[in-house]
């Protein structure tokens, strides 16, 4: 049965914590929780040596733990006498001492809390793949942060560095090393960096995609097959097209320059032209690296979840005769907020949603392609079937000859 405190805690801001000593608690958590009584919590015997030899932390930290965690008033130390000896200390945790005010949201908006359960209860085990990873307290708790903030497929693009720090209570400057260490660990397999300066996309954070194929994701109920669409014969070009086209919004597309927009040829869908309008942002995604490779990253990730609904997915033809906006599902993927949180004028907003609408366009594009080369199965119908998802991983800017396309399966 998954043990909620755990969960709970991780997902809470606990500022008066560092790294060592929140995993700490969360490792007191998971063993003291009553399985049958979620949320009761049986006294701990064990003192901190012992506890430190439990959870693979030296006397030093445990102890520290311990002191650090009866000042801010989540455990309380009382002493039991026997009929003989010296007095036994023991220590109880205060249930939800811990919680902050968006302790709920994060736990409902947590899809992969399982995995981060399974993954505390493995560490518990001393299983060998965690000794072969070799990592640290710290680079644990914020690989648990990293999964609690993940999507269904593995991707985290919400999490800034500053809540990476405020959920791990590790230094802001050192969470870039860390996020290196993991990468390093091939525990995150791609990252797409963050914009500092976003045009109409803001200031999106970085992207993480988590690699659950490495071992350390071993028996936490996640397993992923790998889908590759290759160049091969007649279909080389087909999908060179595309796949070249992902983040190159061309000249027919409303994402071009005024110039380019006067070039295009009569009867094509065009919008208008207004001064100080999203279309003179627009150049940024063609001409900055960094723009264009997140741009591409967002389209690649919106098809990828158009593929768990096949008949979502619109071809050429109809998107270009029937959608001239893009739809709010895009949007928020596109800038991690809703539209009409940033702009008021219907105007503006109708100029946003119709630029976007093209790079929707190539979303659902790529989602066709997907579909048809990498024969996607219809989803099972069966109640017991195991929950499918699907993500593409990032493939850069450049020429590239395949799609990285990838089915993860998640089984109870």
């Amino acid at each position: 049965m998954l043990k909620r405190s755990p969960i709970r805690c991780l997902l809470s801001c606990i500022p008066d914590l560092k790294a060592d000593e929140k995993l700490f608690l969360i490792f007191l958590l998971a063993t003291s929780e009553g399985i049958s009584d979620p949320g009761g919590f049986s006294q701990i015997e064990s003192n901190g040596q012992q506890l430190g030899i439990r959870f693979r932390f030296t006397k030093t930290a445990s102890f520290r733990a311990l002191k650090k965690l009866k000042q801010v008033g989540i455990i309380d130390e009382l002493t039991s006498q026997g009929r003989v000896g010296r007095p036994k200390k023991l220590r109880e945790i205060v249930p939800r001492s811990w919680e902050t005010g968006k302790t709920n949201q994060n736990v409902f908006k947590a899809v992969l809390s399982s995995q981060c359960s399974r993954l505390i209860s493995n560490r518990l085990k001393h299983l060998r793949l965690f000794e072969q990873t070799d990592s640290s307290n710290a680079l644990f708790l914020l690989l648990l942060v990293l999964v609690g903030k993940a999507d269904q497929s593995g991707v985290i693009s919400t999490a800034s560095h500053a809540t990476l720090s405020q959920y791990t209570g590790i230094p802001h400057q050192q969470v870039q090393r860390r996020i290196n260490r993991l990468q390093e660990l091939n525990i995150i397999t791609d990252v797409i960096p963050g914009l500092v300066e976003g045009s109409f996309l803001g200031k999106p954070s970085s992207i993480y995609y988590l690699n659950f194929q490495h071992p350390i994701f071993k028996n936490t109920g996640v397993s992923v097959e790998p889908i590759e669409i290759m160049e091969k014969g007649s279909a080389s070009v087909e999908i060179n097209q595309i796949a070249m086209k992902l983040g190159y919004p061309g000249l027919n597309d409303r994402l071009a320059s005024s110039a380019e927009h006067a070039a295009n040829p009569l009867g094509l869908k065009r919008t208008a032209i207004s001064p100080g309008s999203w279309e003179q942002n627009a150049p940024a995604i063609l001409n900055r690296p960094a723009a264009k490779l997140y741009t591409q990253c967002v389209i690649e990730r919106y098809a990828a979840k158009l593929l768990g609904d096949p008949i979502s997915i619109r071809s050429a033809s109809e998107w270009r005769s029937v959608k001239d906006r893009a739809t709010n599902n895009f949007i928020l993927e596109l800038t991690g907020k809703p539209f009409n949180t940033m702009q008021d004028f219907d105007e503006h907003k109708h100029m946003f949603y119709s630029l976007c609408a093209d790079l929707e366009e190539l979303s659902h594009q790529l989602a066709s392609l997907c579909l048809q080369k990498g024969k996607i199965p219809k989803r099972g119908n069966s109640w017991d079937a195991p929950i499918t998802t699907y993500r593409i991983l990032p493939s850069g800017i450049e020429h590239r000859s395949k799609i990285r396309l990838e089915r993860i399966i998640f089984r109870q």
